[in-house]
């Protein structure tokens, strides 16, 4: 087995991580202060928001263990943190694991948790490299069973008065997964890409890509950003077309334009409290629903560095809003930094 302690997962919807101490706040209002949450577990209702800090001070200092396994479910659309997954028992001899799961109740019902359960299994199979997955519930709480099941487990037995806890004596239901159980998850085909600047006749294809890119922010940001897509952002790409700052590059895959970015360069001059800056700057980046996870953005990204580089640039720049996790994830993979935040308070 390899001790990989707790890594970065990311699912469709989620990102499973380590938990950090500014997480108390979602953990106290979204479950640990939530006793329909709490009734089945092993651990009781906290009664304030110290209890909650007081637990993850207890487990800041095991991450630095490679057999330590707890991960916050954090939702992508939102950033915050709505429920935990963990390794609750570790058997190195006969290379076994046995997981425990708590979701916040305003997300129940959705698939969350067998996304998450699924995504902790296969790391701990491919990764740590169990040979057994196990997981048991309270009889009276067949829900939890429900999620064992859509996650692929398969039920072995009950227990009888096996279990403990907060309803006090129970019967234990429990399922499992072997490795061998799995169903092969097919390979995702690499796109045959080829990155390049565009043409104007590319045009009505990045326009159909700004398309997604709007009805995402609108998603993300209705209280900023209008719905719909007018002939007034169609027609602001031909202004970008017509700038001679900026630059337009697409990625084409199976006669598609199935990716574009808007490159602007950008000089800041000097002032008093600043040297001067001139950078190339992604102004828009999308990638179409249908070809992500594919290789085309990092085929994308990897074009446009070696153009700033050609062109003698020293620093590549983007912006994006703190909503859109999945793409942050990408940017952060791709070697992209944080260096500034915009912050907002609602009055």
């Amino acid at each position: 087995m390899n001790k990989a302690g707790t890594q970065r997962i990311e699912t469709h919807r989620l990102i499973l991580r380590p938990f950090r101490m500014e997480d108390a706040e979602d953990m106290f209002g979204n479950w640990t202060s939530d006793p329909e949450v709490t009734r089945f577990l092993t651990w009781p209702t906290h009664s304030s928001i110290e209890a909650t800090r007081w637990v993850l001070s207890d487990w800041m200092p095991r991450y630095e263990n490679g057999d330590y396994f707890n991960w916050a479910i954090e939702w992508k659309e939102t950033g915050g943190v709505i429920g935990s997954i963990a390794v609750v028992k570790l058997d190195e001899e006969k290379e076994s694991a046995e997981i425990g799961y708590c979701l916040g109740q305003a997300f129940w019902g959705r698939g969350i948790m067998p996304e998450a359960l699924r995504a902790v299994m296969d790391y701990l199979f491919d990764t740590v490299g169990v040979h057994r997955i196990a997981a048991s519930h309270d009889a009276r709480n067949p829900k939890s069973g429900r999620v064992m099941v859509k996650a692929g487990m398969k039920k072995e037995g009950v227990l009888r008065g096996a279990g403990k806890n907060n309803q006090g004596i129970c019967d234990d239901v429990w399922y499992a997964m072997l490795k061998s159980d799995r169903t092969p998850k097919p390979e995702t085909e690499k796109a045959q890409v080829t990155v390049r600047f565009a043409r104007k006749e590319d045009l009505n294809w990045v326009n159909e890509l700004r398309r997604q890119v709007n009805d995402l922010h609108v998603a993300g940001k209705p209280e900023v950003f209008k719905p719909g897509f007018d002939d007034e952002l169609r027609d602001f790409i031909y202004t970008v077309w017509d700038d001679p700052n900026k630059a337009i590059v697409v990625a084409e895959a199976d006669g598609t334009i199935c990716g574009f970015a808007v490159l602007n360069h950008i000089i800041r001059p000097e002032n008093p409290f600043m040297y001067e800056r001139n950078f190339l700057d992604i102004d828009e980046f999308c990638v179409d629903e249908t070809f992500r996870r594919r290789g085309v953005a990092g085929a994308m990204i990897r074009f446009i560095r070696e153009h700033a580089k050609e062109k003698g640039f020293r620093r590549l720049e983007l912006n994006m809003w703190e909503f859109n996790r999945g793409a942050l994830a990408f940017y952060e993979a791709a070697d992209f930094k944080t260096y500034r935040r915009y912050m907002e308070i609602f009055l």
